[in-house]
């Protein structure tokens, strides 16, 4: 495969994004994707009173069950709120097309992050950027109203600076990891989780300072760009909760189960099915057919995956290997966290870390199947991820078409 071609397959997989996206976005009526109302809620308020929403504890209202998340999403989705009026039949898309917006800046990060750390191996790129732009959860999400998706957009940047920071000279140049405190900041300032990246970030910090002063100054700076942008929503946390990083549910009387190895064991299974395919309150069931391809899809890259570990092959960088590892594993603990105490098993809270997610299955791909192979195999990931959106969206559409 050639530059022209991975660039071509780019070209595809956006036109094919922005398409599925935009199906999703008028296929799905007002308030049926999950915690849409209680995100809309939280937009109108900051529109309608021009300052951001205390939570009561415990919550009762559905128009109150997201008033604890990072403001960031809603302040820039607050002055979308007029031009709400003026599409009749779906009031809400103009607010969905802000995070489908997103979501396309997001796939060409995604180009730009895999072109840098794999400048010979076109077929890793546009694998990458399939996974990304085409990954079925994502994609519906993504066309809806939320934080998750603004927070993704900034997490893939952040992992972008930190990979071109790991791999020219600019991490001899302390002040630029200010521009990564600042993006880490937003990002947590969308949705917290994208602590994972921030977190990792952080390490990878540590782990590459030639000396204790080169660790103090870019501490320093990482810590002042986190600080400038979302330090003062923890210090304003404290003030009304009592705690920097509160988090309020809906007061259900939910009681967190014994750690067992059935009860974990059932959560990640479900992270899994939640992760690459679950599309909306009225079908939270899961698709068989979908989610034995991924077990599937999963499982070969994981022998990829194996088989470059075993044979020693450096085609990432150790830096940059060890902070994609932390920044999922930090990732996964989190989401773990949250599904046990929370009773939320969404797969969705991974999305943050979705480039390192992808640029191991793309590794794992890359060193399973011999050069000759790629272009059938991308041909048929490819068409594979786009007919399960297509699949999906024409499954709605009957749904939505039956209730009415």
């Amino acid at each position: 495969m050639s530059q022209t071609i991975t660039r071509r397959y780019l070209y595809a997989i956006l036109t094919l994004a922005f398409v599925i996206r935009v199906g999703y976005a008028l296929v799905t009526p007002p308030f049926q994707s999950p915690d849409e109302y209680s995100h809309y809620s939280y937009v109108r308020f900051v529109h309608d009173f021009r300052y951001l929403p205390v939570q009561s504890n415990p919550a009762v209202l559905a128009e109150e069950l997201e008033f604890h998340q990072p403001p960031l999403y809603y302040v820039l989705s607050a002055p979308l709120i007029p031009s709400t009026k003026l599409v009749g039949y779906r009031p809400l898309l103009p607010l969905r097309f802000l995070n489908i917006v997103f979501s396309m800046l997001t796939i060409l990060i995604a180009y730009y992050f895999a072109s840098l750390i794999f400048p010979t191996r076109p077929f890793a790129v546009a694998l990458i950027c399939a996974a990304v732009g085409l990954l079925p959860t994502y994609s519906y999400l993504s066309a809806t109203i939320r934080n998750g998706t603004l927070a993704t957009f900034f997490a893939s940047l952040g992992f972008h600076l930190c990979a071109k920071a790991a791999l020219s000279q600019e991490q001899q140049r302390h002040a630029r990891w200010s521009w990564i405190g600042v993006v880490a900041g937003l990002a947590i300032l969308s949705n917290l989780s994208a602590i994972g990246f921030a977190s990792a970030a952080g390490l990878m910090l540590l782990a590459t300072s030639a000396d204790r002063r080169a660790l103090v100054q870019r501490a320093g700076w990482f810590g002042l760009g986190v600080i400038s942008t979302a330090g003062w929503w923890f210090v304003r946390n404290w003030f009304v909760y009592g705690q920097s990083m509160k988090i309020i549910e809906n007061g259900s009387g939910y009681l967190p189960p014994p750690v067992t190895w059935a009860h974990e064991k059932q959560s990640a299974i479900t992270l899994f099915k939640t992760f690459w395919a679950v599309f909306g309150r009225i079908n939270e069931f899961h698709y068989a057919d979908i989610n034995r391809f991924y077990w599937w899809f999963v499982g070969i890259a994981i022998l990829g995956m194996i088989q470059y570990a075993l044979g020693r092959r450096k085609v990432l960088p150790r830096q940059l290997t060890w902070f994609f590892i932390a920044a999922i594993g930090i990732s996964l603990a989190a989401t773990f966290y949250y599904a046990h105490n929370y009773d939320s098993d969404q797969g969705r809270y991974m999305f943050p870390a979705l480039l390192p997610i992808t640029t191991f299955i793309a590794i794992g791909l890359n060193t399973l199947f011999p050069e000759r192979y790629h272009r059938w195999v991308l041909d048929t990931i490819l068409v594979a991820f786009a007919g399960i959106n297509i699949l999906v969206l024409t499954r709605l559409a009957a749904v939505y078409w039956q209730l009415g």
